[in-house]
């Protein structure tokens, strides 16, 4: 049974390192009274109503303008608050919050005596190492029981004899799952290709700074280069890796374990970027790596600036060869780039994310995030079967 709380507190349920963006909740009997001393919406009124969620900045001390965040009140005692996700723009709101006369607690002791949900549990422990806007959405729909009260109906169903309703209910949770588990850990996404293709190049671009070095020499990145990013919302780790040679062609033995190491990637990988020099072309190296087991591979035409200026039989060949390889169905799409102009790199992007996120969700959708959950689909669905 939930226990309506006596005071009004202010928590951080999302994780405390710096991320893309950050929730505080606020939950007691003055909740929108405070919060509402703490902000300006961008228009109208700072009243709130219930389930709207509104734009606005935080006031300090002084009624100064502070932090851009967005307010939903969920509940009539409880508010959720999102802002960026470093921790000094948290820690201010809290403070102001706090100032207000919130109580500042953990999220375990926030939220962890109301939920007697095992699921719900499980959504708001991993809540709190969330990293993106989208995914805190997700896990916050869960907590509220999204997933347990869909797995309750199923259930029913089954116990109605109503197997086809029930399997196609568990048919669309099993192919969720896909997105479930990457709620916290990141898809991976893999940039492989010949020496100097442009591979460090394109990570610098998808990253929008730069982390690995580019040089007109070959082989100039000869170990894996690892980082975090979010495109739309998704969490995603690109993984830059030594270019790849033909077998017994590496220059040494450290690129040879390098290239190892990289063929090793590409087989856990989640989506693949193959790729290819719009001058140079098709290579016997890019037959090498379609031969590896992978994910799904986007193939990413690069230098398309230089293609255009020295138009060849060359380019005319990879064109064919391109073809042949979307209708066998090996390649999921193809982009062209320029690392020059920035060209392609928005479609790449949107590309990535509808190939990894096939399905579309609605707020309030039942995602399965736990191996458990797949289990518990899986075994209800062969019983139907």
């Amino acid at each position: 049974m939930t226990t309506i709380p006596t005071q009004t507190t202010v928590s951080r349920l999302t994780a405390a390192v710096p991320a893309a963006i950050a929730v505080l909740q606020v939950v007691g009997p003055r909740a929108a009274e405070i919060v509402e001393q703490c902000w300006r919406p961008n228009q109208g009124t700072s009243h709130l109503s219930l389930n709207r969620i509104r734009y606005g900045f935080t006031l300090n001390s002084n009624q100064e303008p502070g932090e851009s965040i967005v307010v939903c009140q969920t509940e009539w005692n409880r508010i959720e608050i999102h802002c960026h996700g470093g921790r000094i723009a948290s820690d201010q709101i809290v403070r102001e919050l706090v100032r207000n006369g919130a109580v500042e607690q953990s999220a375990l002791e926030s939220i962890g005596q109301e939920l007697d949900d095992e699921i719900a549990n499980e959504a708001r422990d991993d809540l709190t190492k969330a990293s993106t806007f989208r995914t805190t959405a997700i896990l916050l729909d869960q907590m509220r029981g999204a997933l347990g009260n869909e797995f309750r109906s199923i259930r029913s169903l089954m116990n109605a004899k109503q197997y086809s309703e029930a399997g196609s209910r568990l048919r669309l949770l099993h192919g969720r799952y896909t997105v479930g588990r990457h709620l916290i850990a990141p898809y991976f996404v893999v940039l492989a290709g010949p020496p100097n293709v442009g591979k460090s190049s394109l990570l610098n671009l998808l990253l929008g700074y730069s982390r690995a070095i580019v040089h007109e020499q070959a082989g100039t990145t000869r170990d894996l280069l690892s980082e975090r990013s979010s495109f739309d919302g998704w969490p995603i780790e690109l993984v830059d890796g030594a270019g790849i040679r033909e077998r017994g062609m590496a220059a040494d033995e450290i690129e040879a374990m390098g290239i190892e190491r990289t063929l090793q990637r590409i087989g856990e990988s989640d989506c693949l970027l193959l790729l290819v020099d719009s001058v140079s072309g098709w290579t016997n190296v890019h037959e090498r790596i379609l031969s590896h087991p992978r994910g799904h591979t986007i193939l990413v035409r690069t230098k398309s600036d230089l293609a255009i200026e020295t138009a060849s039989d060359r380019s005319f060949r990879l064109a064919q060869e391109i073809a042949k390889l979307e209708s066998d169905g090996k390649v999921a799409s193809v982009v062209e780039t320029s690392a020059v102009s920035g060209f392609g790199l928005t479609q790449l992007m949107e590309t990535i994310v509808a190939v990894l996120v096939p399905q579309s969700l609605q707020p309030g959708d039942a995602v399965p995030f736990r191996q458990r959950h797949l289990d518990w689909i899986e075994t209800n669905l062969a019983k139907i079967s």
